[in-house]
């Protein structure tokens, strides 16, 4: 019935598993696809090329487009497009990624431009977060209306963890384990979270462990915090890229704390899971961390003090009282975002753009 397109589609990414939970509802009320201008390995069976969203069979009905980088060629696609369903999932600081793709920080910049133009054809707003909300409302939308972005953390619970990620884990000997969970992209500030563990190892905890998942996409930076990791004399980091759902769970079940001290989120699925799955976090006071965790984390000012993070970790993992307070909290907060909450409404914003069919299908 309503047709999305997203910039990129790739496994796990959080944008694409939202689009794909949104069409398996609004499949129930007819055909519903999606397409995408960068479709990675494994999704070209569930994701369309972007040259065939001309042809899409939905035509009579708002496009529903999610937002998150600009994109010449998007925006020349939606030029054919007379209303739009706009899901904003927030744009990165350009100025972060300039050193290391200048011509991503050129999408960032573009994009807002972009969010302007197509402005008088939205028919619906929907944000993130009220962090996101406020971006549109700067760009002159009015009436956005904030949704959690339907974390899917069930799949977490449904998952086994895996054998050989639990003994690997395991072997690690860690006491206690750090887990961060994010892209390896500049405005995540990873750097931060090394020399905070460097600290921890070397004033609280010797045998702590950080455990890191998370795509390697700009070599550059990469490099740099391998080699950051090295100079701050962070022991035995563990680095491991993209992990499967088990390998995940397993990982989040023997952690001890998630730590994030991000820049700039504008939600943060990672840390819902943890709440999800009961792992106290650790976060930066930072752009829509705060909204999202609400009082289910220790946040922390001053991410760049990594003396003053790594106590608070320190305080985390070992506070049995604090660390109780926290998990009750995470999971409550988390089942407020979490797709059986989410989901519902997404869906009804966007069968309001068709009332006579909204009332039709309403509960």
């Amino acid at each position: 019935m309503w047709d999305q397109l997203v910039v990129g589609a790739a496994p796990g990414d959080a944008i694409t598993r939202s689009a794909l939970l949104l069409r398996r509802e609004l499949a129930a009320h007819g055909r519903a696809d999606i397409y995408a201008q960068h479709r990675e390995p494994g999704m070209h069976e569930l994701v369309g090329p972007l040259e065939d969203l001309a042809h899409r069979p939905n035509r009579a009905r708002p496009l529903i487009f999610h937002a998150s980088i600009g994109s010449w060629p998007i925006y020349q696609a939606l030029a054919h497009e007379t209303e739009l369903i706009l899901v904003h999932h927030n744009f990165s600081p350009p100025e972060s990624f300039a050193p290391y793709a200048p011509d991503v920080a050129s999408d960032l910049v573009r994009g807002r431009w972009e969010l302007e133009q197509i402005r008088d054809r939205v028919v619906r707003a929907i944000a993130d977060s009220e962090f996101n909300a406020q971006e549109l409302r700067d760009l002159g939308y009015t009436d956005v209306e904030v949704i959690a972005p339907t974390p899917d953390i069930g799949r977490l619970s449904r998952a086994t963890p895996d054998p050989a990620m639990l003994a690997r884990i395991t072997s690690w000997n860690a006491d206690p384990l750090v887990l961060c969970v994010a892209q390896q992209l500049p405005h995540k500030r990873i750097e931060r979270v090394l020399a905070a563990m460097a600290v921890l190892q070397q004033e609280h905890m010797p045998g702590a462990r950080l455990a890191f998942v998370g795509v390697d996409r700009f070599p550059t930076y990469s490099q740099g915090l391998r080699l950051l990791g090295r100079t701050v004399g962070l022991r035995e980091p563990h680095l491991l890229g993209r992990v499967t759902d088990a390998e995940l769970t397993a990982l989040y079940l023997r952690a001890r704390v998630f730590l994030t001290l991000s820049e700039h989120e504008g939600f943060c699925v990672p840390a819902v899971e943890s709440m999800a799955i009961g792992l106290p976090i650790v976060a930066s006071r930072r752009a829509a961390i705060p909204s999202t965790v609400d009082n289910a984390a220790l946040l922390i000012d001053d991410p760049d003090d990594p003396a003053l993070v790594a106590a608070v970790v320190q305080r985390v993992a070992t506070d049995e009282r604090l660390r109780r307070t926290l998990i009750g909290r995470g999971v409550r907060r988390a089942k407020l975002l979490a797709a059986p909450a989410s989901l519902p409404r997404l869906v009804r914003a966007v069968l309001s753009t068709e009332p006579a069919l909204a009332e039709a299908v309403a509960p």
